[in-house]
């Protein structure tokens, strides 16, 4: 797998270096380090963030290319994904100050907004990606799941345990959904053959010859909300998610929900497209 690697300042490097050599345990990487400086003053800053990352994943890998860029670096993380055969790309994101995050935006929000790469943001510490949640809302065609296992099986490869999410709000809730629906549990949708149990159990299925520990959960309430509370309600590695707007919902309502993800979720969260 090519994995893309944007590096900045000390604590985004280590962070995305640490996951990216955990991935590696599980399957083959080619990795290429990219840094940006915005001005080409600034080269002397820039060799200096990419020997520190040669030192770090020298030791791991065998073939490391390393690149520099100079410009706005969301723009040219986004032009060098476009231009390179990557499977991935990946960023560390340190914790910063919500209110400042949402009036200016996070470079890893930028890139998310843009590339058309899927994107593994690594937070907080690198962890083995062994608990992942699934966060499927079935708007996507081909699903959520299904672009998952197609581009990125590897992913998969040291999971242990996975579980996939629907949230069900009466915001987006389909024609015809009954008040009582939306209060059923994953099973309860399943046995009833509702459109919701019907995502969960295609989803399910996709999973089942992976030999993995499979679990259903819904939530009920606003989409945003409830997948940072289930992510934060338990100990997964991984938060996966799509990067579509439901065209059911609101245009002001919906119109980022990856965006506010991105943010929100405290843990390795991976955009999917």
């Amino acid at each position: 797998m090519r994995v893309l690697l944007a590096s900045g300042g000390p604590g985004q490097t280590e962070i995305g270096i640490r996951q990216l050599m955990l991935l590696a345990q599980s399957t083959p990487v080619i990795p290429t380090v990219l840094t940006v400086i915005k001005h080409a003053e600034e080269q002397h800053e820039g060799d200096e963030i990419l020997a520190h990352a040669a030192q770090l994943l020298e030791p791991v890998f065998s073939q490391v290319e390393y690149k520099t860029r100079i410009g706005q670096p969301w723009e040219e993380i986004v032009r060098e994904g476009e231009t390179g055969n990557y499977d991935l790309l990946m960023m560390g994101q340190r914790q910063s100050r919500p209110l400042l995050s949402r009036i200016r935006g996070l470079v890893t929000q930028k890139v998310v907004a843009r590339t058309s790469l899927p994107v593994l943001i690594a937070k907080r510490e690198a962890r083995p990606l062994q608990r992942i949640l699934i966060c499927d809302s079935g708007a996507q065609s081909p699903s959520l799941l299904k672009l998952f296992l197609i581009h990125l099986p590897a992913i998969l490869a040291g999971a242990t345990d996975v579980t996939v999410l629907h949230v069900m709000s009466q915001i987006s809730a389909a024609p015809g959904i009954r008040d009582e629906d939306l209060l059923w549990t994953a099973e309860q949708l399943i046995e009833a053959g509702t459109p919701e149990g019907a995502i969960l159990e295609q989803d399910l299925a996709y999973l089942d010859e992976l030999n993995l520990d499979l679990h259903a959960k819904v939530r009920h309430g606003l989409v945003v909300d409830e997948i940072v509370t289930e992510a934060r309600s338990d100990d997964y590695d991984l938060v996966v998610i799509g990067s579509h707007r439901n065209e059911k919902l609101p245009r002001f309502l919906l119109n980022d929900l990856a965006h506010e993800l991105v943010l929100d979720v405290d843990r390795a969260i991976l955009v999917v497209r």
